[in-house]
């Protein structure tokens, strides 16, 4: 039982220590490493969640420590990754742009340790985008434009022209998605949380296969294949929004 308590702390602490290397990598002026850095905090973050509640280690001193690690991996790390690559260039309105992402993710994580606290029974899904994932999305913003120069220089074959052809839109408009980032995670849109969803053995055989699939494509397009799972993510959210109220209505409409 403390072995499990020792090894999930040490996951959690490794993942800070990443989002850390990340920011002074960062400052260095190496994107590429600090973007990989943040991912290996995002993988760090799912497997010491999966140690703890695999060794019922799980503790409000393990809930606290997390956030704080999520809080340097996914809030400050990604945040001094844009300002170097694109919001320094934009002047005090881009320390603004930076500073609204920080805080919001800092909301969101004190949010999720109250229902964390509160809640007897987790529920399947997170209220509002997890900082794991917008910082996770703007690592894989800054992959697949350096994965970009490198197609455009003929340097490699490890990518999807149709997604290429999108990339320069994209970097255009970054702080708007930095900022939108930053609103959905205080947002009261659903996000699959799929460590706690209780699945039956036909569902989790599908999501083994997927799992394959989705390894499988990433080796073969790791920046594109990673940067589709995290804006599909982030869709899923909003897609789910929609659905409920469509089926709200029709709810209404039968009793009328």
């Amino acid at each position: 039982m403390k072995f499990g308590i020792y090894l999930a702390s040490i996951i959690t602490i490794a993942n800070m220590a990443s989002g850390m290397y990340s920011i002074l990598n960062s400052i260095q002026q190496r994107y590429t490493a600090a973007a990989w850095l943040i991912l290996l905090s995002v993988f760090l973050d799912g497997i010491d969640g999966i140690v703890a509640r695999a060794t019922r280690t799980t503790s409000l001193l393990g809930v606290e420590l997390d956030s704080f690690s999520d809080f340097v991996s996914f809030c400050i790390a990604p945040v001094v990754m844009m300002y170097f690559i694109v919001l320094k260039q934009l002047g005090v309105p881009g320390m603004a742009v930076g500073f609204v992402y920080i805080v919001f993710g800092a909301l969101r994580l004190a949010k999720f340790n109250i229902i964390s606290f509160d809640m007897k029974s987790p529920a399947p899904y997170f209220e509002g985008l997890p900082t794991t994932a917008a910082g996770g999305i703007l690592a894989s913003f800054v992959l697949i434009f350096e994965l970009f120069e490198r197609f455009e220089q003929g340097l490699t074959h490890k990518a999807i022209p149709v997604l290429m052809n999108r990339v320069p839109f994209i970097f255009e408009i970054l702080p708007v998605v930095i900022l939108i980032l930053g609103f959905l995670m205080v947002s009261k849109l659903r996000y699959t949380a799929f460590s706690k969803l209780k699945a039956s053995k036909r569902m989790s055989l599908r999501f083994f296969l997927l799992l394959i699939v989705a390894v499988l494509l990433i080796v073969a397009y790791p920046e594109n294949i990673i940067f589709v799972i995290f804006v599909t993510y982030l869709i899923s959210g909003i897609v789910n929004y929609f659905w409920r109220m469509y089926q709200m209505s029709r709810k209404g409409r039968r009793h009328v």
